[in-house]
């Protein structure tokens, strides 16, 4: 249709279309920030192109409003280049690529798609993005398959270069001060409560003390060396940092050594007793790096170089659409 009878169309609609009608269609014009090849990219396609990618496993938060904007573009693009070369996906392989997108995300089309349109994302538009896909990957795969080529020596520097990275990455680890063994002790409270300040008391439940001090052997016998011995009340072993308790009180474990108990010590209740139970060294355990196949090392390779190209490709490509930015803060530098 030639410029003119658009024009003319165009008036006949709007002169036949009820007055009511005109709300309507300014709701709908509102919010669009370019226009390409005819179609009208709005905020809510922003939107939707997040929410998509968010659901496709994209870092799309990371992304701005300007960034999601200019994929959109290229989608149009893509499928303007797709349709140029003749490269356009049928709607069989468009249904066979989200049943295979839909398979990676372990359900089938029908969930996926109701898991988009919960998400805002309309089915035509998630069906348009995977055309521009697919059409965009045949058009490059078909005139850059020589260029994409990855050589055994390609792999071989990459996997090197990983390999040097990851145990740069495990040294700095292991420096790490978190990752170095600790020394932990065992200890049990063993607590004599006294009821008042009463003097005589005190002595009679120190004397009571070094009873149960001289019956103690361990954590295990804590409760039958404490037996016969009125109102004794033993806590839960525990394990403690060597090097985070006090100097002194670490140093007097230390000289009792394991199987020992120290004290009387005044407490808020009473007295108390701390049964040095044993030692034992924990060491973390060293992060697991795992080293990629030569197969993920090549297809990473052979990607890295598709994107290169399909960059320098779009670049060239938009000569060939027509785009207009209706608000050029979002124009493209």
């Amino acid at each position: 249709m030639t410029t003119s009878l658009r024009v003319i169309a165009l008036a006949l609609l709007v002169a036949a279309a009820p007055l009511a009608a005109a709300p309507v269609a300014l709701a709908q014009n509102k919010g669009v920030i370019v226009v390409a090849n005819d179609l009208p990219i709005t905020e809510y396609d922003i939107t939707q192109k997040r929410n998509l990618l968010k659901i496709l496993g994209s870092n799309a938060d990371g992304m701005s409003s300007k960034e999601i904007l200019h994929s959109l573009v290229n989608d149009v693009v893509k499928l303007a280049e797709a349709k140029r070369m003749r490269s356009e996906p049928t709607r069989g392989d468009i249904d066979s690529q989200i049943s295979r997108i839909a398979k990676n995300m372990k359900m089938d089309s029908d969930g996926l798609l109701s898991r988009l349109k919960d998400r805002g994302v309309a089915t035509e538009f998630f069906r348009r993005y995977v055309a521009a896909q697919i059409g965009f990957n045949r058009v490059i795969g078909a005139q850059n398959k020589q260029e994409a080529k990855v050589s055994d020596a390609d792999v071989d520097r990459k996997m090197a270069e990983i390999k040097a990275s990851m145990n740069a990455q495990l040294n700095k680890i292991l420096s790490d001060p978190r990752m170095k063994p600790v020394t932990v002790m065992q200890l049990i409270e063993i607590d004599l409560p006294v009821e008042s300040d009463d003097p005589g008391l005190l002595q009679a439940r120190a004397i009571e003390a070094q009873q149960v001090m001289q019956q103690f052997k361990s954590c295990k016998n804590a409760r039958a060396a404490a037996s016969g011995v009125f109102n004794v009340k033993i806590g839960k072993t525990l394990e403690a940092d060597a090097a985070k308790l006090p100097p002194q009180l670490r140093q007097a474990l230390t000289t009792a050594g394991p199987g020992r108990a120290i004290g009387p010590l005044r407490g808020p209740r009473g007295l108390q007793l701390i049964g040095y139970c044993g030692s034992r060294k924990i060491t973390p355990p060293k992060p697991k790096i795992e080293m990629p196949t030569r197969d993920q090392v090549k297809n990473s390779l052979i990607n890295e170089k598709y994107a290169a190209i399909e960059e320098t490709y779009l670049k060239e490509a938009r000569k060939h659409v027509y785009i207009e930015y209706r608000d050029q803060s979002f124009a493209q530098q």
